[in-house]
């Protein structure tokens, strides 16, 4: 068998569904575990910075809403990426997926630039309607403009990887992502220190580190000789093809920069609570994510695992991977949370060192999402089984409610109502992601697991 065989046949064929979901989630593991060392480092460099530690911290993650906005209509038209080229794969349509697969890579360029003027321009009204001021507005706004500017090289990566896993391919992208990584590992502290750039350097760091690899993503893309690529027969834009991506990519999107746009206006009420308050918030996101990492990767595969299994006609498959996956996902945060839970607050203590008051917060607030990670383990799941059946409306309106309807009510209404502080944040989130799993269990029994492209009935399949 060629390398491409034995994935497809991993995914399409062997019996022990678990082994796939892992061996191709470990590689997305290991990258989402480097790309959050990364962040980590970059929170414990700006930290640094004399007499401003927990404004320079504050600095940074009250953009990240912002940028992730943006960043969230690439991840749709990856999702739709995935959905529609792995079922073209799935059913062996290899000319078909080529053709989509160019199209989703002439989409995001176009998109990335577009977000990348609009960003820049404006930068600062933006952080201003957030409620920022002084130190954190003007090195927010620095920041904001610096990183538009990778908001293309972004949104290629997004296609490539999109690409690259439709045919079970998890490992290419993480070797692009770890040098990524380290690049930005090694200019970080140059940046932010030694250069005495503070803020704006991590962000420096960034951008050029994405520039240096992405021309090597792009001949990939041509030259490759396994998995899909692209095409020049292809560039000018197929009307069909590109409805279809950008159909199944808009709700995806709209939920994800919708949910950004929520974060924005939880954190502009966050802000209220103080500067304290902010930094333990963006503290303990950091941290918790370190656990919930290997759930992204499972969800991402579980994509491929059904786009190809619908593709391929094997339904009864595809549910079995979504019911693996879950209880997967939910055992690995469980197994995390648990271990996790005693050294919270000395692991907070690495980035707010000056500060006990903001310390506490972040341990107190840690417990929570703790508490709440099997919770987002089946969240995840279910995000993963709407991408990847190709029902992105469920997308939509799962994360959609679970932000707009329950989160940020909550968090309102507990700071209105009630004199639990900061405390009320934590509560409203975790009260929030228990609530939703009741929504996620309803929007699956409506998911179609019909192909969403054209099947050739008389294609013959591989290892049929």
């Amino acid at each position: 068998m060629t390398k491409d065989e034995r994935k497809r046949h991993l995914i399409l064929y062997d019996p022990n569904i678990y082994k796939g979901l892992f061996l191709l989630s470990l590689p997305l593991m290991i990258n989402n575990l480097i790309k959050t060392i990364h962040d980590v480092i970059d929170m414990f460099f700006v930290s640094r910075i004399p007499g401003y530690s927990s404004d320079a911290v504050s600095s940074i993650s009250l953009t990240f809403p912002i940028v992730f906005t943006f960043i969230s209509l690439g991840i749709g038209l990856s999702a739709a990426g995935t959905a529609l080229i792995s079922q073209q794969v799935g059913s062996n349509q290899k000319e078909a997926a080529k053709k989509y697969a160019t199209n989703l890579v002439i989409i995001s360029l176009i998109l990335g630039i577009f977000l990348n003027v609009f960003s820049f321009v404006l930068a600062r009204p933006i952080m201003i309607l957030m409620g920022t001021e002084g130190f954190v507005l003007e090195n927010s706004v620095n920041y904001l403009k610096i990183r538009s500017f990778e908001l293309p090289v972004v949104f290629l990566f997004f296609a490539f990887t999109s690409i690259r896993q439709s045919s079970g391919d998890t490992f290419t992208p993480v070797i692009y992502g770890v040098v990524t990584v380290i690049l930005n590992i090694i200019l970080s502290p140059l940046m932010i220190s030694t250069a005495g750039l503070g803020v704006s350097g991590a962000a420096y760091a960034t951008l050029i580190s994405n520039l240096v690899i992405m021309p090597f993503g792009l001949i990939q893309l041509f030259k490759s000789k396994t998995g899909i690529t692209i095409s020049k027969d292809y560039l000018i834009l197929d009307s069909l093809v590109s409805r279809k991506l950008i159909n199944t990519a808009i709700p995806a999107s709209l939920g994800q920069a919708f949910t950004s746009v929520g974060f924005a206006i939880m954190n502009g009420i966050i802000v209220s609570y103080g500067v304290q308050t902010v930094a333990a918030f963006s503290v303990g996101n950091r941290i918790s994510s370190l656990i919930l990492h290997p759930v992204l990767a499972i969800g991402g595969v579980l994509s491929a695992y059904l786009g190809q299994n619908i593709g391929n006609q094997n339904i009864e498959r595809a549910r079995a991977s979504f019911k693996k996956a879950m209880i997967l996902s939910t055992g690995l945060m469980i197994i995390g949370s648990v271990g996790f839970m005693f050294i919270r607050t000395w692991s907070a203590s690495f980035f707010i060192k000056d500060d006990p008051v903001a310390l506490e917060l972040a341990s107190d607030y840690m417990l929570f999402l703790l508490l709440s990670l099997p919770l987002m383990a089946i969240f995840q799941t279910y995000m993963g089984v709407f991408n990847g059946t190709g029902d992105t409306k469920y997308t939509f309106i799962f994360t959609i409610t679970r932000l707009w309807i329950l989160r940020i009510p909550l968090i309102y209404l507990f700071k209105q109502f009630t004199n639990f502080g900061a405390s009320g944040i934590w509560y409203s989130i975790l009260i929030g992601n228990l609530l939703i799993i009741p929504v996620g269990m309803y929007l699956y029994k409506r998911v179609n697991y019909k192909p969403k492209v054209s099947i050739e009935a008389n294609e013959e399949l591989d290892f049929a």
